[in-house]
C-alpha cells in the first residue's frame, strides 16, 4: 500500500527548506501535497509529490480487459505531480518621471512559485496496482533530460504503491514514438493473460 504517515514532509516545508529566504512558498493545496521524492534538473531541486490516499469505490470493470478480482481489488487511489520551483523576487525601483528611467533601490521579498511539471495517477490494493498515467507536460520536457526524469518519477510512483504487481497502458497520446521502449527499460511487457496490457512484478515475486 502507498507509504503514507503522520509525520510525511509537507511538499510547501520542503520547498522552504531548500530557499530559507523566500517570504512565502506558492502552491495549491498547501496543507495536503506531500514531499515523496526529491531529484535534481541541474542546480534546480524538483520535488515528486502526492495527495493523501483515498479510498475508492470499486467496479468489477473498471479497468476493460482486467478481471473482476483485480478491478475489485483497487481500493486506492492516489494522485502524484512532479513540481519544480520558480524563484519570483520583488525589486523596489525609484523612477524618475522626468527622464524616463528607473534605477533599483533593493531587492524585496523573494516569493517561490512550485510549477507543475507532470502528473501521475494509481489505483491500487494490496497486491495489484494500476499506474494509469504518469507523464511529463510540455513544460516539464523542455529539460534535455526529460526522458530519464520521468523514468525517476515513475519508479519513485511505484516504489510508493507498494504493490507485487502493476499494470499500465502501452500508449500514452503526449509521447508516440518510443514510449514501449520506454516501458520496456522499467521492466514492462505484454501481459501474458490480460490482452492490451502492460505489467511487471516485483523483484522476488
Amino acid at each position: 500500500m502507498a507509504k503514507e504517515t503522520e509525520k510525511a514532509m509537507r511538499l510547501a516545508e520542503a520547498a522552504a527548506g531548500d530557499y530559507p529566504e523566500a517570504s512565502e512558498i506558492l502552491v495549491s493545496f498547501p496543507d495536503r501535497w506531500q514531499l515523496i521524492h526529491q531529484m535534481r534538473r541541474e542546480d534546480t531541486p524538483l520535488y515528486v509529490a502526492a495527495m493523501p490516499a483515498s479510498q475508492e469505490r470499486t467496479f468489477q470493470d473498471k479497468f476493460h480487459g482486467l478481471s473482476p478480482e483485480i478491478n475489485l481489488g483497487m481500493t486506492t487511489y492516489r494522485q502524484y505531480r512532479l513540481f519544480q520551483p520558480w524563484p519570483m523576487p520583488s525589486v523596489i525601483v525609484r523612477w524618475d518621471q522626468t527622464k524616463g528611467t528607473g534605477q533599483v533601490e533593493k531587492m524585496g521579498d523573494l516569493k517561490v512559485q512550485l510549477q507543475p511539471l507532470g502528473d501521475a495517477q494509481a489505483w491500487f490494493g494490496q497486491d495489484s496496482g494500476v499506474l494509469w498515467e504518469c507523464y511529463l507536460n510540455e513544460a516539464g520536457r523542455r529539460g534535455a533530460s526529460w526522458q530519464e526524469e520521468v523514468h525517476t518519477f515513475w519508479q519513485v510512483v511505484e516504489k510508493d504503491m507498494g504493490v507485487a504487481r502493476i499494470f499500465t497502458q502501452p500508449y500514452e497520446l503526449t509521447w508516440q514514438d518510443g514510449y514501449t521502449d520506454f516501458l520496456s527499460n522499467l521492466g514492462y511487457a505484454p501481459d501474458a493473460e490480460y490482452r492490451g496490457w502492460w505489467s511487471k512484478r516485483s523483484p522476488g515475486e
